[in-house]
């Protein structure tokens, strides 16, 4: 079985996710770090974060 390569973040998208919900925070940073992956890549920059605030509303981390 093939490793999962460590995902990185950009500090600014990461201060974002920060600003979420306690409580949510793990959820949308595995969302955004299996699309990510899923992508073929390894870093999470800023538009992911903002590509999944436009998907999932509801959690406000801007």
């Amino acid at each position: 079985m093939a490793e999962k390569q460590e995902i990185t973040w950009d500090p600014e998208a990461d201060r974002r996710i920060k600003r979420s919900p306690f409580l949510m925070r793990r959820f949308i940073r595995k969302r955004i770090e299996d699309r990510v992956r899923s992508r073929g890549r390894t870093h999470v920059t800023e538009a992911d974060v903002d590509e999944s605030a436009r998907m999932y509303r509801q959690y406000r981390f801007k």
